[in-house]
């Protein structure tokens, strides 16, 4: 339901307003109302209760120029592609490829830009101060997304993060836009390892010297003698002294 979000097992199409949901009889694949079945079409997924809403609903799958004088007869495209093909030549006009890509409209309802129109489109958004402001940019790529969502999803899969930032310092949303730049990164804040095994592998960093040190004699020092493979850990404690201690029950 494009109002509460529902999901719905059936959907029915009608032009009576007066009509409920519970006045239509539903069993499996068949829909009744006043004693005759309704049309059910497949490509919608919907039962129609009258020819004019279904007719309705066979108009608006189709890829009918919207410029084309409707007293005339309008261009009807095979496909999508040949509609906007057609709306190129004949027109000078253009449709959004985000929106086209992304917005659950029917094709007669996207809106048609000049080159200008869309260049202001993308970058800025509705010309009246409406809520859509633009498609967002990608500034590591150059290249524009459908919306905040999509950049996100975008810079996730596309671009790095630092994952010791975002577990030691609460650190969310930097992004580098290379493997080699998160790498200058972790060699400048973080420890990493420079041994080639670990620059190939790629991501072995780690958050203290300490933590590289064993890492590296664990790993790249398995067949060192013992007395190489030894790491002096830094270890800190304080001692506390009790009572008795100062009466020296406990000397140090």
């Amino acid at each position: 339901c494009i109002l509460c979000k529902r999901t719905l097992e059936h959907v029915i199409m009608t032009s009576d307003r007066t009509k409920k949901f519970e006045d239509f009889q539903i069993w499996g694949e068949t829909c009744k109302s006043g004693g005759r079945d309704l049309t059910y079409d497949e490509t919608s997924q919907a039962f129609f209760d009258d020819a004019e809403s279904y007719q309705r609903c066979l108009q608006l799958r189709k890829f009918i120029c919207p410029k084309c004088p409707p007293a005339t007869s309008a261009f009807v495209g095979a496909n999508l592609n040949q509609l906007r093909g057609h709306i190129t030549a004949q027109h000078k006009l253009v449709m959004c490829s985000l929106c086209v890509e992304n917005r659950k409209v029917f094709t007669q309802e996207h809106q048609l830009f000049t080159r200008p129109e869309l260049q202001q489109h993308e970058r800025h958004g509705d010309k009246d101060g409406g809520p859509f402001k633009g498609h967002p940019l990608c500034e590591f790529c150059n290249v524009r997304v459908f919306d905040d969502n999509a950049l996100w999803t975008h810079l996730r899969r596309q671009h790095f993060t630092c994952f010791l930032c975002e577990r030691l310092r609460s650190v969310t949303n930097e992004f580098f836009s290379t493997y080699d730049d998160l790498e200058a990164h972790f060699r400048s804040e973080h420890f990493l390892c420079e041994h080639d095994e670990c620059l190939a592998k790629k991501f072995g960093v780690f958050p203290t010297d300490a933590e590289l040190k064993a890492h590296f004699a664990r790993v790249h020092m398995s067949n060192a003698p013992r007395s190489q493979r030894q790491v002096q850990l830094p270890v800190h404690f304080t001692f506390v002294r009790r009572d008795d201690d100062a009466a020296g029950g406990y000397p140090f």
